[in-house]
């Protein structure tokens, strides 16, 4: 009994404390037993879009600084070409088109200023878009010899079938190799296969070769070297790969050539098929016009070029630099280096085409644009009437960068 006695003695005041301790956690056990019968069940109930509550939180990160940057930057272009439409939209309203049916009056009604005194961003340069055999050469060359546009070192050199100079700079050409045969694509094959950020990606992430585009944006970012000028048809294709890699956005000069003249000049140099030719035309000039949408965009063509050198790239560098924000020319041209650099033979073939063409029958009508039919050398009717349908619908892309309506932002592209 006495060492009951004592033993309880001893224990007493260890029982007294753990009570009050036993007590204060049955109290949290037993609040944190209802919250949670309470607060599980919501986790797992899928809310009114299928998801739960547990799914959604997981979800939850901390925000990313460069993209959030990223889509207030992508926000205030779609602000900017919104009301670019709608002032668009409002000329149009008033009747004001411009020169009708003309290239020089679609470039103005195209990419108009929202308002003259909204402060613009300076461009460091241009991007000459042109299919291949477009003329985009010629164009470049004048622009470079006439004006001192900077087109950077070195350039691919003059050959035989471009005497005069490509006007193209090769890391930047070379370039563009990497990024298409990275998705098993070159100038001629599987264009429209191109994804811009695939290319994007693996540059960023060093899975290909990135040190000749290292080399063209020292170029491209330096202040020196404006007003630049680049040029390569296949930016037609790759632009948006080299826009985020770009200090500033740069602006546009569009210049087309009829599609059957590229298609004639492909397989003379090529050995192309003409549907072949004629179905890249369409690929080149779509892509063209659709990449540089959101850009400043100044629009030309073979045709105003060869019809007057001198008034014509006049009008283009005026635009680039009113319209666009590019910097002034170093120079202005003079009609002396226009008859240095533009082969007259080059106006004489086409003349000679367009006589030979006045023989042929009328196939289509589009407004004051007519479609006539041409000499196929295709022997089987199959292969003829493939070559056919892809020509009609060239020719109705070639029709519509006539009057302007190719650049429409609700333009429906033929289905290839």
């Amino acid at each position: 009994l006495r060492k009951r006695k004592g033993t309880s003695n001893k224990r007493r005041p260890a029982l007294a404390f753990g009570a009050k301790s036993t007590a204060c956690l049955c109290i949290f056990a037993t609040i944190y037993a209802l919250f949670m019968i309470c607060f599980l069940p919501m986790l797992y109930n899928e809310s009114n879009n299928g998801t739960t509550l547990r799914e959604s939180l997981k979800g939850v990160r901390k925000p990313n600084g460069k993209k959030v940057r990223q889509k207030l930057k992508d926000a205030k272009d779609k602000i900017i070409q919104k009301k670019r439409d709608i002032v668009q939209r409002f000329k149009r309203g008033k009747g004001d088109k411009g020169d009708s049916g003309t290239v020089r009056g679609a470039a103005r009604d195209n990419n108009e200023d929202v308002d003259a005194n909204e402060e613009k961003e300076e461009s460091g340069g241009f991007i000459v878009l042109g299919m291949h055999r477009s003329g985009t050469s010629m164009l470049a060359g004048l622009l470079v010899e006439g004006f001192g546009y900077n087109p950077g070192e070195p350039l691919i050199q003059p050959a035989y079938d471009n005497e005069k100079g490509f006007y193209e700079l090769v890391p930047a050409v070379l370039q563009n190799d990497v990024f298409m045969s990275l998705q098993h694509i070159d100038w001629a094959t599987n264009v429209w296969k191109y994804d811009p950020d695939v290319a994007l990606k693996a540059y960023n992430e060093h899975q290909i070769e990135t040190f000749r585009a290292q080399k063209a944006l020292k170029f491209l970012n330096n202040e020196a070297s404006k007003p630049w000028l680049q040029k390569d048809p296949r930016m037609c294709i790759t632009m948006r790969t080299w826009l985020p890699l770009l200090n500033t956005k740069p602006a546009v000069i569009f210049t087309y050539r009829q599609p059957l003249e590229v298609a004639l000049s492909l397989k003379k140099r090529q050995g192309f098929p003409l549907e072949r030719g004629l179905r890249l035309w369409i690929h080149y000039n779509k892509a063209a016009v659709i990449n540089s949408a959101d850009l400043c965009r100044v629009l030309s063509s073979n045709n105003a070029v060869l019809a007057d050198p001198l008034g014509e790239t006049k009008r283009i560098a005026s635009e680039l630099t009113t319209k666009c924000n590019v910097p002034p020319s170093p120079k202005m041209i003079d009609q002396k280096t226009v008859d240095s650099f533009v082969d007259t033979s080059l106006q004489h073939n086409k003349n000679k085409l367009k006589a030979r063409d006045a023989q042929q029958k009328v196939l289509e009508k589009h407004g004051d644009c007519v479609v006539k039919d041409f000499d196929s050398t295709e022997r089987s009717p199959l292969g003829r009437e493939r070559e056919m349908n892809i020509y009609l619908k060239a020719m109705k892309i070639y029709c519509d960068f006539e009057s302007g309506k190719a650049y429409e932002e609700d333009y429906e592209w033929p289905e290839m």
